[in-house]
């Protein structure tokens, strides 16, 4: 028994796990009156004129990304947003945002002083709301600080913070937004920084006898510290009796749709739900526009979706009870199946397996399917050259029977062909080697999806493949099914034969048959190089009507020109690895081989 010695690790098996992220019901709480101070420049014009503070108590102040000096001036690439809408960074409060004030106005609670009387602001807000959490944006200029922050409610309550922490502009944690720069108010100088100044966010968690009554403003208080004081805005993760659904398991999947269910405790009093999907993670807000909304029962199939695609979702309940709406559930995550696929198509297998191929599929016989879920086909570099961008097998001892399958395709369109590259080399290696004796390669096809096969080629110790590029084409005649499957088997068979070999597939495609103009100059023109691989000369086969060479390596880049009828191309300055030679006649017609530097 031959045993192989593994230089890498094993390929380790993926796992897909969904997301758990609670999207929660946050709310902005626009400020109605309480700013003492415009500390953000923006729009066109000197910082001392679109300003009337500074934020750290010298001369700095913050500025808004559409802050020009003049009309000529170089559009800045940083600073605050220009809606007023900052997104929170913090990672535990996805689809959290701050509403700030007028940028034309004032825009910062501005507290220097730590002596009582002259220490505290008030910020009144629009529209009262109760909440479970309020956040608050803030910042330390020129060192930190320590406030109290006292809610006030409708009824004439409050409840006191004491002692929250504000960090200096410059370095802490927590940040919802960072490197917003800042700007010189006595001489206009930008400061850009990747990195700082940056605003930060504090959490006031609301008791449970508080958290229904509208919250009416919220009154800070300086008591300590060198840094002073910036409050920007506050939001809220709003309070409601409207209690957000359970996701289920998903169901019935398809390519384009998917059912998704959820429960509800019987006390929640839902009337409807809406439903929000996404290819995005990220977690809808309270104002989100929900894909389908006012949904009956506890569950929908999601209609309109692409194939093989990945989808978040969210869902939440309308009631009837006093706040009528909950906040987004938990979000759920599903891939909708592979579609079938209209050609021309392509894989140059720059990941592997490529988008609906499978390759863990092993054991069996073409006539019984697989019977396994090993994986014994991998990425590989063509031909034994580096290590990606092909797909390939090694075949070197019994009990290796490994299965390479496509997506599905739709050929009822006919008049399609199949191609695809090929070669095999000794294992981990560029030289030739021998198949053993009961050694098999087939390239198949299935009309249904993949249920019966039929062999369309087979590879085995009679006509093994060289080490050189080789292709497969076959015109699919009479295979006009809307559910084709292409399928490549490779067996050890039962003799534990000497050979270890890599079998390798590149530039897989499906196209169609008609041929090109190019194609059918090709047939009646086309020169060969040799030897492939080659180590530093490169011959031409028959230079009699050839014009000139070009040598591109797999980027596309030129790398070696030769003009006139020349046979012999010295390579030697070239690296090792694959390279496209195209060869152009005097008729104008070209021809590209690939060649492998070895």
């Amino acid at each position: 028994m031959k045993v192989k010695l593994l230089f890498g690790a094993l390929p380790a098996i993926a796992l897909f796990a969904a997301s758990a992220v609670n999207a929660q019901n946050f709310q902005t709480m626009p400020v109605q009156s309480g700013y003492t101070a415009d500390v953000i420049a923006n729009d066109v014009g000197s910082s001392s004129v679109t300003t009337t503070e500074d934020v750290d108590g010298v001369s700095f102040a913050f500025v808004a990304r559409d802050f020009k000096l003049t009309a000529a001036s170089t559009p800045i690439t940083y600073g605050l947003p220009v809606n007023g809408i900052v997104n929170s960074a913090v990672a535990s409060t996805p689809g959290l945002n701050f509403k700030l004030g007028d940028l034309y106005g004032l825009n910062s609670l501005k507290i220097s002083s730590n002596v009582a009387g002259s220490n505290t602001g008030t910020l009144a807000f629009v529209t009262p709301i109760p909440a479970f959490k309020v956040y608050m944006l803030a910042t330390g200029g020129s060192g930190t600080c320590t406030v109290n922050v006292t809610v006030n409610f409708t009824d004439n309550t409050s409840q006191l913070f004491s002692a929250v922490a504000v960090s200096d502009w410059y370095g802490g944690s927590n940040y919802a937004i960072q490197g917003i720069g800042r700007i010189n108010r006595t001489n206009d100088v930008l400061e850009p920084n990747s990195s700082n100044p940056r605003l930060y966010q504090s959490l006031l968690t609301i008791d449970a006898a508080n958290q229904t009554k509208p919250i009416q403003s919220i009154t800070v208080a300086k008591v300590s510290g060198t840094g002073i004081a910036n409050v920007f805005a506050f939001s809220a993760d709003a309070y409601t009796d409207c209690v957000a659904p359970t996701l289920q398991p998903v169901g019935t999947l398809s390519s384009n749709s998917a059912q998704v269910s959820w429960t509800i405790p019987g006390s929640v009093q839902a009337v409807s739900y809406d439903v929000y999907y996404s290819t995005s993670n990220t977690a809808p807000t309270s104002t989100t526009v929900p894909n389908h909304p006012g949904v009956t029962g506890n569950s929908f199939t999601i209609p309109s979706l692409s194939p093989s695609t990945v989808y978040y979702y969210w869902v939440r309940s309308n009631c009837s009870t006093a706040t009528a709406q909950s906040g987004w559930s938990l979000s759920g995550t599903f891939t909708t199946l592979c579609g079938a696929v209209i050609p021309s198509y392509t894989n140059n297998f720059s990941s592997f397996p490529g988008t609906c191929w499978a390759a863990n599929l092993s054991g069996g016989l073409p006539t019984t399917n697989p019977t396994g879920t090993t994986t014994y086909w991998g990425a590989g570099g063509f031909l034994g050259v580096g290590t990606s961008g092909s797909a390939t097998i090694n075949l070197y001892s019994t009990g290796r029977t490994g299965w390479l399958k496509t997506m599905p395709f739709n050929l009822s369109g006919g008049n399609y062909k199949v191609k695809f590259d090929y070669g095999l080399t000794a294992y981990a290696d560029t030289s030739s080697s021998p198949m053993g004796s009961d050694d098999v390669l087939h390239f198949m096809v299935s009309n249904d999806g993949g249920s019966t096969w039929t062999i369309l080629q087979t590879w085995n110790a009679a006509n093994a493949p060289s080490n050189t590029s080789n292709q497969y084409a076959y015109n699919l005649t009479g295979y006009n099914s809307a559910n084709t499957v292409f399928a490549f088997y490779g067996s050890d068979g039962t003799v534990n034969d000497a050979p270890d070999y890599d079998f390798y597939i590149d530039n897989f495609s499906v196209e169609s048959s008609q041929l090109s103009t190019s194609e059918v100059k090709g047939n009646v023109k086309k020169a060969l190089v040799h030897p492939n691989p080659f180590k530093d000369i490169l011959y031409i086969s028959d230079t009699r009507e050839v014009k000139s060479v070009t040598v591109g390596d797999a980027s596309g880049r030129t790398m070696k020109t030769f003009t006139g009828s020349v046979k012999e191309l010295d390579l030697s300055t070239l690296n090792t690895g694959l390279y496209f030679v195209t060869i152009y006649f005097k008729d104008g017609s070209q021809s590209t081989v690939k060649a492998v530097k070895k």
